[in-house]
């Protein structure tokens, strides 16, 4: 019995150090100068070459009413800002494609002392009053949570209040800061630009004006109270953190900032393939950007999906005048494709014994799967799967023309889809080269016959009417603009002619 029980524990041991082992520590991302094709495990240790880039100008200038732009966010499918400490207690409702101002929401009871960063949990606003630059000694730093549904609907009310009564305070102090001695403005570790929220804990990074680096505090919860954050990691930045935001998907973090000497260069830091809770263990590239020459003083960012978003910048008059601007940028070439969204690898249908068979396969589970039907005799039909990574499905036959596409969720509700599969060819030939942008400017190759003509409309995913032309399109190359914006993410387009009907999802494009 116990050479029975000694050989077990040798074997036990020898497996904990066979395992041990079988891991390689190292650099996992293909695009890094020290790239380790062995490894198994992300040490961290990842470097990358001297990478520029200049985010486009995407409205210039931003509305007035906004020239210090501080906080952006993406909510409920919109933009949202605020401007810097000093201002009223209110955020604004932003159109990104002209940048005027939808809606004003003041919150009742708030004052606005140094508002520097806003975050979105999915139901609820949190918008940071924890700038500290002018002594470091704050002890009133606080964030305003709100909800969502507490603002009414723009177009009713363009402008609103949220009351008191529907705004919670959470209180913080930082509990490594013992001294609160008043410093001179701009010298003190213990200012703040920056928050996430995330897995209902509120994220901060310091903007420490001493020795240039960022420190990750986390608060525990996002409930009313007073709390005491914690610090876990720091990151040498060598530059000011001004803003960070999370992708949908929870797998990039951007932090944004500039160097407060010289020309006033700007930074963003893409922090992926993190684990553990924390944030810098895993890739961190940086990318520089521009100077304050173009880029005024930028303190905004924000992610519109996992590799999309938006960066603003406040209005400065000096060494030269610039104005506030809202920028787009796309992480897409920098961040490994290990920790972008889940990607279709396959997708096809086939016609076996008078069913139409459905058959995807996907890289990782996605949420919500759904399958959209449509035929030329019928509306578009859906079959919604709640989550899954590869699988098929089957539906009878039917007489008509059909079309087939998936459309699934990433976290917090990005959506994506797939192209459209048609069984007969006459139906994919209605419509090429298709591009259709939020601001509803559209533009495709329409292939029919000479004599032809047909009107497009465009339908939400439910089957709403959203819009439709006023004249018929004829063969050949059409540019046009319905002249209304499109707020959804995927539209079903519908092309209705004498000889043709053609119906497909498209992603609507910024």
């Amino acid at each position: 019995m116990l050479y029975r029980l000694s050989f077990l524990l040798t074997a036990f041991f020898l497996l904990l150090h066979t395992n041990a082992f079988s891991q390689v520590a190292g650099c996992k991302d293909p695009a890094a100068t020290n790239y380790n094709p062995s490894a198994t495990t992300n040490n961290g240790s990842c470097t990358y070459p001297a990478t520029s880039y200049s985010p486009p100008v995407k409205v210039d200038p931003l509305s007035a009413t906004l020239q210090e732009s501080s906080g952006l966010q993406m909510a409920d499918n919109f933009l949202w800002s605020f401007n810097d400490g000093g201002a009223t207690a209110t955020i604004y409702r932003l159109d990104t494609s002209t940048g005027n101002i939808l809606q004003t929401v003041t919150l009742d009871g708030a004052t606005n002392v140094d508002w520097e960063d806003m975050a979105f949990d999915g139901t609820h606003f949190y918008i940071g009053d924890f700038g500290n630059n002018a002594n470091g000694v704050r002890t009133d730093l606080k964030i305003y949570k709100f909800a969502l549904s507490a603002i009414p609907s723009f177009n009713s009310d363009p402008v609103a209040t949220v009351p008191a009564s529907a705004i919670e305070v959470i209180n913080f102090s930082y509990s490594d800061q013992t001294s609160f001695t008043p410093t001179a403005a701009n010298s003190t570790a213990f200012d703040c630009e920056a928050m996430l929220v995330v897995e209902g804990k509120i994220h901060l990074f310091t903007k420490n004006w001493l020795n240039l680096s960022t420190t990750h505090y986390t608060i525990p919860s996002t409930a009313a109270g007073t709390y005491s954050a914690t610090p876990l990691e720091t990151l040498q930045t060598n530059y000011l953190v001004t803003s960070a935001d999370v992708t949908p998907n929870g797998k990039v973090v951007a932090l944004l900032g500039y160097q407060a000497t010289g020309f006033f260069n700007h930074y963003l830091h893409l922090l992926s393939d993190f684990n553990s809770g924390l944030f810098f263990n895993g890739n961190k590239r940086q990318i520089n950007l521009s100077s304050a020459i173009s880029m005024g003083q930028a303190e905004g960012i924000c992610f519109y999906n996992n590799n999309y978003g938006y960066i603003s910048n406040e209005r400065i008059s000096s060494p030269v005048t610039v104005t506030q601007k809202l920028r787009s940028f796309n992480t897409s070439s920098f961040v490994s494709l290990a920790v972008l969204p889940a990607k279709l690898q396959d997708f096809n249908v086939q016609n076996r014994n008078g069913s139409y068979q459905i058959n995807w396969l996907f890289t990782e589970p996605v949420k919500e799967l759904t399958i959209w039907s449509s035929t030329s005799s019928s509306n578009i039909a859906s079959t919604k799967v709640l989550q899954t990574e590869k699988g098929s499905f089957s539906i009878p036959a039917s007489a008509g023309k059909t079309c087939f596409t998936l459309s699934w969720k990433e976290a917090n509700g990005s959506e994506q889809s797939s192209n459209t599969i048609c069984l007969q060819d006459n139906l994919q030939k209605g419509m090429g080269k298709l591009v259709l942008r939020n601001n509803g400017a559209i533009s495709f190759q329409f292939d029919a016959s000479q004599n032809e003509q047909a009107v497009l409309r465009l339908f939400s995913a439910d089957g709403k009417l959203l819009a439709q032309t006023n004249r018929l399109i004829v063969p050949g190359t059409n540019s046009f603009s319905f002249g209304k914006t499109i707020r959804q993410n995927m539209v079903l387009l519908q092309i209705t002619g004498a000889t043709l009907q053609a119906q497909k999802m498209v992603m609507v494009q910024q």
